[in-house]
């Protein structure tokens, strides 16, 4: 089966989970004997080979990359918005690597600079459609669903949101198959009109790992005197930073064994480096490769991600269950889908202000439950093989 993968960045342009996610399914779909093609944008249109997988890159016909967005003008970023709903001007791009190409499916993922219009043209020649929703692009021009305001929720009040929102939603009737990494994200677009003629699958995101050597993590991992806090992600806002920093703050003034480590980048990163000066119990590791994050994460104990939005999924959880190590989530989106309560890590309360400092606090006074909760986790591991993803995707979507 020839399998094209559509994605807005693919690697090295690497923006967040999805970038992730898809390189490693495309990686074992291949393994598998299927025949993989990346379809991705770039600033230059460019064909090369990475790591195996064949990559197209094209060039969006738009007012800019959403890549670039933050630093073009305003005038650029509405017209960019606007284009981001039908871009016509792609078109003849997308119809000329589709007939070059001829896949039997095209799998879908992030669609901005690239527009649904490449469903339309994939139902002309003819061609499988499946998507994965791995965000609420589709619903939203901001991506998140999650408006500057104090709920971090969405207000559905934007003329533009409307109009972004209705045409996508009667472009999704050429989707013949729509998943998702967790039931609640699939639930938010179904639930608000999307893909009404689609089968509709949750197909877990997967991680690579090696059992062995999680296991010798795990028999590594003792009881210890200090516990290492760690953060992986964007440096947002809605990521709960400022809460974590604040909460941490408060758990630190207590307990001289506790330390918080965070990676990522993102608007809040002057706050995090001040943050570190302030208390020089926080570091900041700045943006790591996979490869680094690897590296830290071998040597934390307690995975903390407190998101004040709802995640569509929280590929941390699984970075955190490989290392062997528990994790603290908070209630929103699909991370309480990830996380058993008491068991794999801390669900947390985002409207109880203290709930997050209580559960560090949890695992500083009872570092035993540590190692209880990383064996649970590490069990945990199997549902999220990239060969059972693969299998799923083949069996369940491509193939109808």
């Amino acid at each position: 089966m020839k399998v094209m993968l559509v994605n807005t960045y693919y690697y090295p342009e690497i923006v967040g989970g999805a970038e992730y996610s898809v390189k490693k399914l495309a990686e074992q779909l291949q393994r598998d004997n299927n025949e993989v093609v990346v379809l991705c944008t770039g600033d230059e249109f460019k064909d090369e080979y990475i790591d195996d997988i064949f990559v197209r890159r094209i060039r969006p016909q738009n007012a800019c990359r959403s890549l670039n967005a933050d630093k073009a003008r305003s005038a650029k970023k509405l017209l960019r918005r606007m284009q981001d709903i039908w871009n016509p001007r792609n078109a003849a791009m997308i119809e000329r690597i589709l007939t070059e190409e001829k896949p039997d499916v095209i799998h879908t993922n992030g669609l901005y600079d690239i527009t649904p219009i490449i469903w339309t043209i994939a139902r002309q020649h003819n061609i499988r459609v499946v998507h994965t929703i791995r965000d609420y692009y589709l619903m939203c021009p901001l991506v998140s669903c999650a408006c500057e305001n104090k709920r971090f929720t969405c207000k559905f009040s934007n003329n533009l949101c409307r109009i972004h929102r209705a045409k996508n939603r009667k472009a999704t009737r050429y989707v013949d198959c729509v998943t998702a990494p967790s039931r609640i994200t699939l639930n938010t677009l179904c639930d608000h009109g999307f893909f009404g003629n689609a089968k509709k699958i949750v197909i877990p995101n997967a991680t690579d790992y090696d059992m062995q050597a999680v296991h010798s993590i795990l028999e590594k991992r003792e009881v210890k005197d200090s516990v290492k806090f760690v953060y992986l992600g964007t440096l947002s806002e809605k990521k709960g930073i400022k809460w974590l920093i604040e909460s941490f703050n408060s758990v630190s003034t207590h307990f001289a064994n506790a330390e918080l480590f965070l990676a990522g980048k993102g608007e809040l990163e002057q706050y995090i480096k001040e943050s570190c000066i302030k208390n020089p119990k926080i570091h900041y590791e700045g943006f790591l490769s996979e490869a680094e994050v690897g590296k830290l994460l071998s040597q934390m104990d307690v995975l903390v991600c407190p998101s004040l939005w709802n995640e569509p999924f929280g590929r941390v959880v699984l970075d955190a269950f490989k290392n062997a190590m528990p994790a603290i989530v908070s209630n929103r989106g699909a991370l309480p889908e990830l996380v058993s309560d008491h068991e794999t890590g801390r669900i947390v309360c985002v409207e109880e202000e203290d709930a997050l400092e209580k559960a560090m606090t949890e695992y500083i006074e009872s570092p035993d439950t540590i190692y209880r909760h990383a064996k649970s986790a590490v069990s945990e591991l199997e549902k999220y093989s990239l060969a059972e993803q693969a299998n799923r995707f083949t069996r369940a979507a491509y193939q109808g």
